[in-house]
Parts: C-alpha cells; structure tokens; sequence
C-alpha cells in the first residue's frame, strides 16, 4: 500500500511538508546558471502529479530512473504560480504495488465492463451483436478494454478511463437516438463502444501512462480497425455493406483530418458518434482540472492543454453589478 501523509495532490499549497512515496513519470539532469547540476522530476501518485525539484542533486548521490517508486521528504514551494517540490531527500523504494501511483477511475471498471456488455446484448441487429460480443467477451481484449485509459493526459486519462468514457458515451448516444429516431440505434452504438477499442494496444499503463512502439507508428484508429476486422471475418457472411460503414465510423470519429482521422464523417451516425466523443472527451478533460485546481486561488484556471484556453471556474467570484439598461434599451 502507498506510504503518504498526502491525502491528495491537488490540495498541496505553498508550505506543505510532503513525506511520501512517489512513482517518477519523468526524470531530467540540468543545470543551474551557477552551472549547478539537479534533477528537474515529474512525480505521480494515484491522485495526480507534481513537478519536483532536486537541487544540488550530486550530494544525494542517487541512482534512480523514470518508472521507479521512490520515497520523498520535501516542502511545496510557489514557481512562478505553479506548486513544485523541493525535494530534500530521495530515496528508492522497493516492494511497492505500482497500481497504487497510478490515477484510476472513482467508479468500479468490471461494473462498468459489464453494463456495457449488457447493452451491447441488447442490440438488435444479429451481425452486430455478435460482433460487439465477440470482442468485449474475448478475455484478452476484454481485461484490457476494463483497465485501459482513454488517453495518457487530455482526457479519462487513468486506468479504467476507457470503459468509464464508453459508458457515459452509450448513454448519450440512446438519448440522441431518442431525439432523432430516423437514426441507426444499433450502428451508433457499436461505433461508440468500437471507436476507440484500438487503445488497449496503443497505450501502455503498466509502469505510468505511455504510449506502446505500435501506437506510436500506428495510432489507435488504424489499431482499432485491425482489431475489428479480424473479429468480423470470423462471423458468417457478415455484411460488407455494414462493415464499410463501421469501419468509416471508427476513421472518422476524430472528425477532422487535421485532427488524425483519415476520413470525415460522411452519414449521420458517424456525424453522432464524433460530437459525442468529442463531448464527452472535452467534458471530462474541464471537470478534471476543475478537481485538480480546486485549491487555487483566483476565477480561472491554468491554461486547458486539451482545449487551448483558460476556463472559468464554476464558482467565480468577480462582481461587476447589475446590467445597467442603454439608450438603445429605452424605447
């Protein structure tokens, strides 16, 4: 079990004493103007990370790298409005489990797995079925579609992460379905639990948050894709028709090309199964930072990597008084 007298990252503030145990997701030898050599560290634990600091690192005469669970005396400082550590000891520490430093769904993932299961049952197209079934009950595919992320940093990025995103995508996708009946219920709904199936290849989360040498030439589209297709070759006459249309679905989820996907959508449900991902991925990334900046002062938040901006925070304070009425008003 992790060794901490830290409740959460994110409720550190400037003067805190930190004794804990860390896992190092990122390790730099640098310099000081002064030409002073230290370590300049990204540390990780289940409830976030934290930019670490190793002054005058020589003395501790340390031998340790990324992906090592180490143990942490050190005080928080303020870095140009950022919270770092400055680390006075540092230490290595063996026999820790690593799934205690890595950031995981507060929901139950098997839970999760199973009602997405479930739905897919529930489809009645009979060459979808089986297909969605094929897939989600395979054990190999399945233990890793239950502790995948859904990305290593801009959204669901923690294990469980994927299914916990297909989940809340299934069921805006029935609500959508319900607005707009002319829609393809069963088609959307495998494109939802489909579109990002490729990230149980693409991303590593053994030892921190990575990406694999085949989603790094490949991506999680192209892996996707090779996934379900073999799958559906393995089905009896399977439809071409339906398949092309999957598999368009899948290239197109990101919905532009400029955003890695090979295609744009062409029909509506692929058109769905984009804004929905998109939502749900831009949703999840604002309440994320929301948590993790709950502590800091002011109205807004540090800049959102994922949306390219500052967000306001849901509990602004700034006042600027009533809406005065202008000549234009008066009539």
């Amino acid at each position: 079990m992790k060794e901490s007298t830290v409740a959460s990252l994110s409720k550190l503030t400037p003067g805190s004493t930190v004794q804990s145990t860390f896992l190092i997701i990122s390790k730099e030898r640098k310099t000081t103007n002064a030409g002073s050599p230290y370590l300049d560290l990204i540390l990780q634990d289940a409830t976030g990370q934290i930019r670490a600091k190793v002054w005058d690192c020589d003395r501790l005469h340390l031998d340790i790298e990324e992906d090592e669970i180490v143990r942490v005396n050190g005080v928080v400082e303020d870095y140009q409005g950022t919270r770092q550590l400055k680390v006075k000891n540092l230490a290595r520490a063996e026999g820790l489990p690593l799934q205690d430093y890595l950031p995981h769904s507060e929901e139950d993932p098997a839970v999760l797995l199973a009602k997405v299961i479930e739905r897919a049952r529930q489809v009645s197209n009979p060459p979808l079925r089986a297909l969605l079934l094929a897939i989600l009950e395979d054990p190999s595919i399945a233990d890793r579609y239950r502790q995948a992320p859904a990305a290593t940093s801009f959204h669901h990025a923690y294990l469980g992460g994927l299914v916990e995103h297909v989940h809340s995508l299934l069921a805006l996708g029935d609500r959508v379905v319900d607005h707009y009946p002319s829609l393809d219920r069963d088609l959307i709904v495998a494109g939802l639990i489909l579109h990002d199936l490729g990230k149980v290849d693409e991303l590593t989360y053994h030892r921190g948050l990575r990406y694999t040498t085949r989603g790094k030439l490949l991506g999680h589209i192209a892996l996707g894709v090779e996934i379900v297709r073999d799958k559906a070759r393995a089905i009896p006459d399977f439809p071409l028709e339906l398949w092309d249309r999957l598999e368009h679905i899948i290239l197109s989820h990101h919905g532009k090309l400029e955003f890695g996907s090979p295609k744009e959508p062409a029909f509506p449900e692929a058109l769905v199964v984009h804004y929905l991902d998109d939502l749900d991925s831009k949703l999840a990334s604002m309440t994320a930072q929301y948590s993790a900046e709950s502590e800091q002062e002011g109205d807004w938040t540090t800049r959102n990597r994922a949306l390219g901006r500052e967000l306001l925070k849901p509990a602004a304070t700034e006042k600027h008084g009533p809406i005065r009425a202008t000549p234009s008003d008066s009539r």
